[in-house]
């Protein structure tokens, strides 16, 4: 069993040997392949096309950034994909641009971090970098290029200049996270200058540290404008709701078992939350021998499970980010860690890091399986083509029951789009307890009737709810604490009566499939 352990630890952790560039080259293309499969398999969902309306929304930049102030994502996405629409005019910049980010991100993993080719092969192949941060065109990809790129930057730029805090900068303004991160990793760099003066000449104020202080600002201006951009935010149902339960409880028992909290996904929710957190903490050990190294990574675990906790919930595209700054600290720390000598705790270090990057790589191989069996994440394309297909609906006005259905179709077809709840034609939904929290099928229905009456158009009603299997005069609630829906015998008739079933659309990955009614 130990000379197993041994020939796995020799194998992934092993001092980076030199190498010919073929099988680098290889590597790469072979991600870049398996990524572009994925990528002209995928359809667009919600949260992905929700940021290129807000980012195309407004005259000029600088409405942009006012519309998008309070929307709980910092600018830089929005801005990458302005900036990018405005050179090529078409929405297909948003699955673009964050192919490119990726491509970037892993061509960094490969050609210039320390690690061994098998060790390459199981991060590329992960569900972060093989999915999440590449084919799902969101604004945390770009959170693993820059914490990769601090990484191979951070020995030659430790002592000089500031473009560490140029990238620190740039990182707090890719999602709240990666705004964790910036100060996770600033944590690390004063305890790693600290050290070395401790080994060398003893603790004194020395051009380190100034250079430390100046980056040090540049990255909590980063984190200024961050807040700025995104706080008070208006999507107030995303936040925690403590009028039930203790927020000091929460935070007290996230700091214990951050496996309970969102963290969690990074284990597909499989295990339970004290195993995953067991896993969470063993996956840090390896540091041990960069000890910056190892207390930056816990605190940004225990930060990162606090907010969790207490400020949001998250998901797996959230929580993967503190693993790429674990991956990070990894790539900074492996002359050490590479050659450190045996000890026990460091040993099962690596292999929780293995277990860990194991996980992910399973669910990569199942994102390819899903993009070969043609599971899609949402219903939206198929929506498209259907009107597409059918002259008579070209100019139909369409709503929907969740009004957040809409929200992907600005990505595949042109069609005026109108919020049942907010009483407006637009795309963008606001998660807000304010305003018409509940609604029935008889406000859909008369809705429908009075824009087909006031715009002269046919009426598109896509319903998530299917009415041959809701119970009637159930409350369905359309996100918790948030809005409900409900619809009674008598108003599932005049529905029926009132509309024709034009698709019933299959399941999809999220809750994006629906059931499209034309009103007659």
């Amino acid at each position: 069993m130990s000379r197993s352990l041994q020939i796995l630890d020799d194998w992934f952790f092993a001092p980076k040997r030199d190498r010919r560039s073929w099988p680098e080259l290889l590597l790469f293309a072979g991600w870049i392949a398996l990524a572009g499969f994925q990528i002209s398999r995928h359809v667009m969902w919600r949260d992905e096309v929700r940021a290129l309306t807000i980012a195309l929304n407004g005259d000029d930049v600088i409405a942009m950034l006012r519309g998008l102030h309070g929307e709980g994502h910092p600018a830089l996405w929005y801005l990458l994909l302005r900036g990018a629409h405005a050179v090529f005019n078409r929405v297909e910049v948003l699955p673009g641009v964050a192919f490119a980010v990726g491509l970037v991100t892993v061509a960094l993993l490969i050609f210039r971090s320390p690690f061994p080719r098998p060790l390459v092969l199981l991060l590329t192949t992960g569900h972060a970098l093989l999915f999440e941060y590449v084919v799902m065109a969101r604004n945390y990809g770009i959170s693993a290029l820059f914490l990769f790129a601090i990484a191979a930057c951070y020995p030659a730029h430790r002592d000089r200049g500031v473009l560490l805090g140029v990238l620190l900068l740039l990182l707090a303004n890719t999602n709240v996270v990666g705004t964790i991160m910036v100060g996770a990793f600033l944590l690390f760099w004063l305890l790693d200058l600290l050290a070395s003066q401790r080994a060398s000449h003893g603790w004194r104020w020395s051009p380190q540290l100034t250079i430390f202080a100046i980056n040090a600002t540049i990255a909590t201006t980063g984190v200024a404008i961050c807040a700025l951009t995104m706080l008070p935010t208006y999507n107030d149902a995303a936040a925690r709701d403590w009028s039930h339960a203790s927020p000091l409880t929460a935070a007290i028992l996230s700091l214990v078992n951050p496996g309970a909290t969102s963290l969690g996904a990074l284990f597909a929710n499989l295990l339970p939350g004290i195993a995953g957190s067991v896993l969470l903490f063993a996956a840090t050990l390896g540091l041990l021998p960069r000890r910056p190294a190892f207390l930056a990574a816990i605190a940004a675990l225990l930060l990162t499970s606090l907010f969790f906790a207490v400020a949001a919930n998250g998901a797996y595209r959230h929580a993967a980010v503190w693993l790429c700054f674990l991956i990070a600290l990894y790539w900074i720390g492996w002359s050490k860690v590479a050659t450190a000598s045996d000890g026990l705790l460091p040993a099962i270090g690596r292999v929780s890091l293995l277990l860990v990057l194991a996980i992910q790589t399973a669910a990569g191989i199942n994102d390819l399986r899903n993009a070969a069996t043609g599971i899609v994440a949402s219903r939206s394309a198929d929506l498209g083509r259907l009107i597409a297909s059918r002259a008579d609906l070209a100019n139909a006005v369409i709503l929907s029951e969740p009004e957040y259905l809409v929200e992907a179709l600005p990505y595949y077809l042109r069609n005026p789009l109108y919020l049942a709840r907010d009483h407006k034609f637009g795309s963008v939904v606001i998660f807000s307890r304010k305003g018409r929290m509940d609604s029935d099928l008889g406000e859909t229905l008369r809705l429908a009737r009075e824009l087909r009456d006031t715009r002269g158009a046919p009426v598109i009603i896509l319903l998530a709810y299917r009415l041959d299997e809701i119970t009637p005069d159930q409350i369905y609630n359309e996100g918790k604490d948030w809005r409900t829906f409900r619809a009674s015998a008598a108003q599932i008739r005049d529905f029926r009566e009132a509309t024709t079933m034009i698709r019933r659309f299959g399941p999809a990955r999220t809750d994006e499939s629906f059931d499209a009614y034309l009103l007659k």
